[in-house]
């Protein structure tokens, strides 16, 4: 019997804690300023997008671990097609029994993509257990909670990892709920991590807080893609402008602006880098992901998808994505 522990893909940094548990970073922790970034570090460190894969032809996966009265559910994939959803509220402990598979299974395991939650074991023993290497384009995408996809059922419904599925790409996701302010953690932590393809959906966040101003927030833009593009000056770069929300199109936040304003704004920004010569940077302009009746129905609290909404974003951002790597 073979016992292996999993090997984490989509994360920046794991710790090990005094108890011995597991916590992620989707971000360069050295890049935090406290404590204006302490929220910012709590989003990261929820484990969107992270997952692991095993090779077998049977076992038993044993996951431990602790969340928060919100955090999201596991999932477990056979195949590629989700077989096990389990619950990570509280103390738990799950043993899933594997013992049919065909030889040579893929196993994953998605942590849960939201709440705050620590990782005490996760190991498949069996008789031939290995960890599997995945394959494909790396994809990174940074955006809001809409990005984040707190509101998925569970972590392999979230738009990030269905394109991802569907376009046989490794994802990192760097969704983060209220924080995606083109931070420079972030923009450096891109600057970090190895990518066949890039995407960022911004603007809303900055449009809800009134964060940036007419001033203010090209530049910020302007410097963001700059230290991505300082790293990876030749990678795809798609930017995605803000997607529908319909009582926010044109009522004017704090600083002056609406979100049509930041949607525009970002779209100039875009052209300006183009015009300068920059041919693999690509703009999806955010008002076309849903209609405006997808809008109303599949936005709940008027900002952010259900679990048919993200699946609907998802169909609608796969192959546009996948345009950007042709």
């Amino acid at each position: 019997m073979v016992s292996v522990a999993a090997q984490w893909s989509g994360m920046f940094a794991i710790h090990v804690n005094e108890d011995g548990a597991q916590s992620f970073s989707r971000l360069d922790p050295n890049g935090y300023l406290p404590p204006f970034t302490d929220n910012l570090a709590n989003r990261a460190a929820m484990a969107a997008g992270i997952r692991a894969s095993w090779r077998t032809g049977g076992g038993t996966l044993t996951i431990a671990g602790h969340g928060a009265d919100d955090c999201a559910p596991y999932d477990v994939l056979i195949n590629g097609e989700r077989t096990h959803r389990l619950p990570a509220v509280g103390l738990h402990r799950h043993e899933v029994d594997l013992t049919r598979l065909a030889p040579d299974s893929l196993v994953q395991l998605w942590l849960p993509h939201y709440g705050d939650f620590t990782l005490k074991q996760a190991t498949l023993d069996g008789a031939s257990v290995t960890s599997a290497v995945e394959e494909g384009p790396r994809w990174i995408t940074y955006g809001s909670s809409i990005t984040h996809c707190q509101q998925a059922d569970g972590p392999t419904q979230a738009w990030p990892a269905l394109v991802a599925a569907a376009n046989g790409w490794q994802l990192t996701s760097l969704g983060l709920a209220g924080e995606c302010q083109l931070d420079p953690v972030v923009a450096d932590t891109i600057a970090q991590t190895p990518a066949d393809l890039i995407s960022m959906c911004v603007g809303i966040n900055s449009y809800n807080a009134s964060v940036f101003s007419e001033r203010s927030y090209g530049p910020a833009l302007q410097g963001f893609i700059n230290t991505i593009r300082r790293a990876h000056p030749d990678v795809p770069l798609v930017v995605i402008s803000p997607v529908l929300s319909l009582p926010r199109e044109h009522k004017i936040n704090e600083v002056g602006w609406t979100l049509a304003h930041y949607r525009q704004a970002t779209a100039d920004v875009v052209a300006v880098f183009q015009a300068r010569g920059d041919a693999n940077l690509h703009l999806i302009d955010g008002a076309t992901v849903l209609t405006e009746q997808e809008a109303l129905d599949r936005l709940p609290d008027t900002l952010h998808p259900d679990t048919a909404g993200y699946a609907i974003m998802a169909e609608r951002l796969a192959p546009q994505l996948a345009a950007a790597l042709l």
